[in-house]
């Protein structure tokens, strides 16, 4: 007479093994693959987008405040101009 449940306890240690092993396979493939000139080269171009994105919004604040001086200094200008006539 067979104990199916000694064949449970088989089944579940040999995938736990398997398991266990494909972790491990997944993970050094993975490092492999993660240190690879590919991989630095791609993080390096995501540095440097960010790193545009950062400079392009300074450079819009810096023109929204420009043109903010610019605007007063014309009205300054005009106020002047109105009060010589």
């Amino acid at each position: 007479m067979e104990n199916p449940s000694f064949y449970l306890w088989i089944g579940l240690a040999l995938g736990g093994v398997v398991g266990a092993i494909g972790t491990l396979l997944f993970g050094k493939i993975r490092g492999f693959f993660a240190k690879s000139e590919v991989a630095k080269l791609r993080q390096e171009n995501r540095t440097l987008k960010q790193r545009l994105e950062k400079k392009d919004k300074h450079i819009q604040e810096m023109m929204y405040h420009t043109e903010k001086i610019a605007a007063g200094l014309a009205h300054q200008a005009n106020r002047r101009n109105s009060e010589e006539s």
